[in-house]
């Protein structure tokens, strides 16, 4: 890897980059299995990255996002010094502190405070100026006096509060960031976050992995997508999360197909006179195929086929969804929009399309009663008939249960 000034305007340059590392698919645990199965299998190539090229602009936080295995932390590491480029160049300017795995750099038998001194001189800084930043970094820790105890005795939370407190008032010129942060407690990562925006607005360069896709839309200035060690696409945090999530949400679907979102009536005994019986609930699309999920904002639709055992004039089919955690989110009705479906006979089909889902992201369950005409007389009523889960293409987590249609100004 290179190291050097890269510019006035970038802070790292990353120049088709490729990582390979050699994959041992030989499992053989025994002298006598290497006998019996002969010479040993050569180790097979795997490329971890592959072909990447970003240019990263100082004072930027920049995020990259993708499933696990994606190979983000190794680009990480390469960008941090830890790995050597197998193939292209990376070339950064100013000092680069990485915080990517729990106690990197620390000396298990070395307490708290004296770890300080060392990461502060790996990382190249005068004595002084470690000194002159040390209080700051046993006070943003919250340790207290376990500051003075070796950190074999930490937890991984402490690991964390430590590392991160001594990367970033290190004041480093790019800080790089894995999703280590995700160990420690909400109000820490709350205080790292925090921090974050305080360096960003202090000129410094910060790149990020998380799967906290909201909190990366709202930090980052830009953020990348990789896919098997590729890059798929970089650039606005918002479109290119969209575009992750509707990769994610499409497998997701191909994944979930007949599985959460497709039930059948199993022919346990239900309340009602059963003169109409719920024979299957299913979510599907506006096609009427089976979809694993619906998505905020997205019109879909429940399907339930059902049997007439004899003429029903006029029923009223009530339809109630619950979230997951307990709440009743909405009730709806046929007789409440004024929609009559005669008289029902044999094996019919009815559909609610919920248009322009207004669902929040989270999991709900499906709950159908039907009624005479009058509504007084229940003829079928199944509990769960079907859950399923809501995703967003923005990424959001659901805070409340429903996303209201409004409007702001500013007068």
């Amino acid at each position: 890897m290179t190291i050097q000034p890269v510019g006035a305007s970038l802070a790292v340059d990353i120049q088709q980059v490729g990582k390979r590392f050699k994959r041992h698919t030989d499992r053989r645990n025994s002298i006598k299995e290497r006998l019996v199965r002969g010479r040993a299998r050569k180790p097979e190539d795997f490329w971890a990255v592959r072909d990447v090229t970003l240019q990263i602009p100082k004072g930027s936080v920049y995020g990259l996002i993708g499933h696990n295995g994606s190979g983000k932390s190794t680009l990480l590491k390469m960008i941090g010094g830890i790995y050597r480029p197998t193939e292209g160049s990376i070339t950064t300017d100013g000092r680069v502190a990485a915080l990517i795995e729990l106690g990197a750099g620390f000396h298990p038998d070395m307490t708290g405070r004296e770890n300080i001194n060392l990461n502060g001189s790996i990382l190249g800084l005068p004595r002084k100026d470690i000194q002159a930043v040390t209080e700051e970094i046993v006070e943003f820790s919250g340790l207290g006096d376990f500051i003075n105890d070796p950190v074999k005795h930490y937890s991984s939370g402490m690991y964390v509060r430590l590392g991160f407190s001594v990367a970033v008032h290190m004041k480093p010129d790019v800080l790089v960031v894995d999703e280590v942060l995700a160990v420690g407690d909400e109000e820490f990562q709350r205080k790292c976050f925090d921090h974050l925006y305080a360096l960003r607005r202090s000129g410094r360069t910060i790149i990020v992995v998380s799967h906290g896709l909201g909190q990366l839309e709202a930090l980052c200035d830009e953020i990348a997508w990789l896919e098997h060690g590729e890059l798929q696409t970089a650039g606005a945090p918002t479109e290119t999360i969209a575009a992750y999530l509707k990769r994610v949400n499409s497998d997701e679907a191909a994944r979930n197909l007949q599985i959460e979102a497709v039930r059948d009536d199993a022919g346990d005994p239900r309340a009602g006179d059963q003169s109409i019986r719920v024979r299957s609930a299913k979510i599907v699309d506006l096609d009427g195929q089976p979809i694993g999920h619906a998505e905020t904002g997205t019109t879909f639709q429940i399907s339930l086929e059902m049997t007439a055992r004899e003429p029903v004039l006029g029923p009223n089919v009530r339809i109630a969804l619950q979230h997951e955690s307990g709440p009743l989110v909405t009730m709806v009705s046929n007789h409440r929009v004024g929609t009559d479906f005669g008289t029902l006979e044999g094996d019919r089909t009815i559909t609610v399309a919920l248009t322009d889902n207004p669902l929040l992201p989270g999991r709900y369950r499906v709950h159908v009663d039907v009624f005479d005409f009058s509504g007084s007389k229940l003829l079928d009523s199944w509990n769960d008939a079907v859950e399923f889960p809501v995703r967003s293409q923005r990424g959001e987590i659901g805070q409340g249960f429903v996303q209201l249609p409004v409007e702001f100004r500013l007068t």
